[in-house]
């Protein structure tokens, strides 16, 4: 039986970054909306998208400043808390150290994104970075990531613990750097895809992050206020982006997120569990690319009405609330599910 001792620890590790986060993501977006529309960081939508989305053009971009800045202020603010709590257990860097080391690919596919969101702006379409110089920066971040994880982290890149496994793990060796880099890949460029609704990204990612929090919670593990912080973050953000957007996060946010799921499971040991608890993340990117290599096996026909997925429902009938309830359900039943994988793995 899993029991919890909810002493103070716990109050400063989860409930305080949570809170804090929460409301700081509120005061925070109450001037960046304005601000981001004055300076004219205005989404441009597609010409052969939703005819119900090209309404939202002129609407501001880059409102992921509005949760990542938080999240990043509140973790680094319990920094300390974070390095006494692992002194408890007589590992005195390791909950610092694997705390910076979420930031690192948060912080670092934020910057991505940033780039892409203010080249989209600057010219107003939707081509901001070219893929071989996203691609060559996301390869650098992941790099930067595994370089700090192997010289200042007690966690081993190439240790995979497996769902449902009863503790065992696989080993990658050498293909750790490799197999590293193609999750952060897959990672982020689900969650970039997931951003095509008003709310869905961050709602799918909440019960992500607070599944997160809690495991580091149950098994000891550190960072626990990163991931505590991004759900705070992310709520507060909610209350601009929520039908009808008064913001968008763009890639800054949606990148940033990838970014912070992938930190966070490595650090637990446990990327082996994003396609569990970002299903939806997998799906966006499948029917995506199941849409293009139908598309082209038959010169011309569609296997979705559009892509990614979720167009698909919003072409179907689906509103844009419906999109979102649904798919964070989903979400919610799958960390579930993640979290009976776990459980046999507890102390």
């Amino acid at each position: 039986m899993i029991t919890i001792d909810w002493n103070m620890d716990y109050v400063f590790r989860i409930l305080l970054p949570l809170l804090a986060a929460w409301l700081l993501a509120l005061i925070l977006g109450r001037p960046m909306v304005p601000f981001l529309h004055k300076l004219k960081f205005d989404q441009t939508e597609r010409e052969e998208g939703l005819e119900s989305h090209k309404k939202k053009t002129g609407t501001p971009t880059m409102g992921g400043l509005i949760f990542l800045i938080p999240m990043v202020v509140v973790s680094l603010l319990l920094f300390p808390v974070e390095i006494a709590w692992s002194a408890t257990l007589k590992e005195p860097f390791r909950g610092g150290a694997d705390l910076i080391a979420v930031l690192i690919p948060t912080i670092g596919f934020g910057v991505i994104g940033f780039l892409d969101d203010y080249l989209k702006v600057v010219h107003h379409h939707n081509l901001g970075l070219r893929a071989w110089q996203k691609l060559v920066l996301q390869f650098a971040v992941t790099l930067l990531f595994a370089g700090y994880m192997a010289l200042f982290s007690d966690q081993k890149i190439s240790s995979y613990l497996i769902p449902f496994g009863r503790g065992m793990a696989i080993d990658l060796g050498l293909l750790s750097v490799p197999a590293m880099i193609l999750i952060a890949l897959a990672t982020t460029n689900g969650t970039n895809l997931t951003d095509g609704v008003d709310g869905l990204c961050a709602s799918v990612t909440v019960p992500v992050a607070v599944f997160l929090a809690f495991t580091a919670i149950l098994r000891d593990a550190p960072a626990a206020p990163a991931a505590a912080a991004m759900a705070g973050a992310l709520l507060g953000y909610l209350f601009y982006n929520f039908h009808p957007a008064k913001v968008f996060m763009g890639d800054t946010g949606s990148l940033a997120i990838g970014g912070f799921v992938v930190g966070m499971t490595y650090v637990l040991r446990m990327p082996l569990f994003i396609p569990i608890i970002g299903l939806i993340y997998a799906v966006e990117v499948i029917s995506v690319a199941l849409q293009v290599g139908y598309f082209k096996l038959t010169k011309g026909k569609r296997l979705f009405r559009m892509a990614p997925i979720h167009h698909h429902f919003e072409k179907g009938g689906w509103s844009e609330t419906q999109v979102v309830g649904v798919f964070t359900t989903i979400t919610i039943l799958m960390c579930l599910i993640a979290l009976a994988g776990i459980a046999q793995q507890l102390p």
